[in-house]
């Protein structure tokens, strides 16, 4: 009996997304996932224009290896290669996988803008899918949890996520496709691995059906999470901002539970996609349930919510400086304005770290958008022909102190929308009256 993932298999789960002489860019490693789906990839060349990239973080004696193994085998297929290597330290407080997501995200990047890709294929499959749900699982997720890992996510496109492990084993066996294997997969020390070892294939063994029971689960905690998202953004759809506060009336939802009053909030902020912990889940309901006027719930360090009366005051933090006041709106998309006081940035980018307003200094430097090294920002100003008293008052934004805005001059390389980008959020800077 063949593999269940041939190519029409494969090309029809590219086909509800796709459209005529789309140019795919394929992340490969060299492991058996990533080889499978270039193989698959390969047979698009007669109708689109196929590209690989590949990022060596040379963390192990076998990167070189790897590297070269994926060389010969993107040459041989004649697909156009980008090659990147680690070249970025790691920043202060950030974990070795922190650093090594932020490495492939800037390599998949920069490798999409050199080949002008309307897509990235990534080999994460069925077997990725149950280990994610796993986790956020034991990380005390809700149903958001149980969705597991997009098909979709920006431009970027999973097609194998529908097919198991074996699967793709059954698919490298049958066409006899050599592959490297990266050691550190049997570390078991990584929670992932664990899962995979010890929970998943010993589970899969005994009952063969399992990852496809899990995919199915997914897409009915999907198609629920989406029906509630509906409903949430109609009801959100009836509450203005105002002076940076949304006012929720009991009329408005005072017969939701308080899981979907959550939600409603949720909705509000632009966070309906971030899946929250449990914990912080639970202790926010059990508040709304029980809250009393005057009682105050600081969600996080944006924003707080009052219970007032027979009504409810979600308030959004804003930052001020200088008689100048800095608000973060999350919004839906990138829409480009001539306004200087407004920018639209990667919320992932941004996401947990500490937000400030502040005057420039001497010294401060980034990393203007469209350039590949820093620059300082005295050099700017003068470039941008900013007068003396101008440049005294000129502020800048840093998260965990790097600059990501120059205010009304230039964003930060680092914080622009690109075509992976799948949320957004707009920093806004406003006087203050009075």
């Amino acid at each position: 009996m063949g593999s269940l993932l041939t190519f029409p298999r494969f090309l029809r789960e590219l086909n509800s997304f796709i459209s005529p002489k789309d140019r795919f860019l394929v992340a490969i490693s060299g492991g058996m996932d990533s080889v499978a789906l270039l193989y698959l990839a390969s047979q698009l060349q007669q109708d689109h224009d196929i590209y690989a990239v590949h990022v060596n973080h040379g963390l192990r004696d076998a990167s070189d290896f790897e590297e070269k193994f994926v060389s010969e085998l993107c040459e041989s297929l004649n697909i156009p290669l980008s090659v990147h290597h680690a070249n970025s330290p790691q920043k202060k407080g950030e974990s070795m996988e922190m650093w090594a997501r932020r490495i492939r995200q800037s390599a998949f990047d920069s490798a999409q803008k050199e080949f002008n890709c309307d897509w990235s294929l990534t080999a994460h499959h069925g077997n990725d899918n149950v280990e994610t749900i796993l986790m956020h699982m034991d990380d005390g997720c809700g149903i958001e949890g149980l969705r597991g890992i997009p098909k979709q996510n920006g431009k970027i496109l999973r097609p194998l996520l529908q097919f198991s492990r074996k699967d793709i084993s059954d698919y490298i066996n049958e066409h006899a496709l050599e592959y490297v294997e990266d050691e550190s997969n049997a570390d078991t020390s990584i929670r992932r691995n664990y899962i995979r070892h010890h929970v998943v294939m010993p589970w899969e063994c005994q009952a063969p059906t399992i990852i496809s029971r899990f995919n199915e689960l997914a897409q009915k905690a999907t198609e629920a999470v989406d029906r509630m998202n509906i409903v949430m953004a109609a009801l959100a759809a009836e509450v203005k901002l105002e002076k940076n506060r949304f006012t929720i009336g009991d009329d408005v939802i005072g017969n939701l539970s308080g899981n979907q009053k959550v939600r409603l909030v949720k909705q509000l902020m632009g966070r309906t996609n971030m899946a929250w912990r449990r914990h912080h889940w639970t202790s926010m309901e059990g508040w709304m349930n029980n809250a009393e006027t005057g009682s105050i719930f600081h969600i996080n360090g944006n924003w707080s919510i009052l219970r007032d009366r027979d009504q409810w005051v979600l308030r959004k933090k804003t930052l001020g400086h200088d008689g100048y006041r800095l608000s973060l709106n999350h919004v839906n998309s990138f829409t480009s304005s001539d306004d200087n006081t407004k920018e639209i940035i990667d919320a992932r980018v941004v996401e947990g770290k500490n937000i400030q307003l502040r005057k420039w200094k001497a010294g401060d430097q980034f990393q203007p958008l469209g350039m590949d090294g820093t620059k300082k920002v005295s050099d700017l100003l003068i470039d941008e022909k900013v007068d003396r008293f101008t440049k005294e008052k000129q502020l800048v934004v840093t998260a965990d102190g790097e600059i990501i805005w120059v205010c009304g001059q230039r964003i930060s390389d680092g914080v622009k929308v690109t075509k992976n980008t799948t949320e957004f959020v707009e920093l806004s800077l406003e006087r203050e009256l009075g």
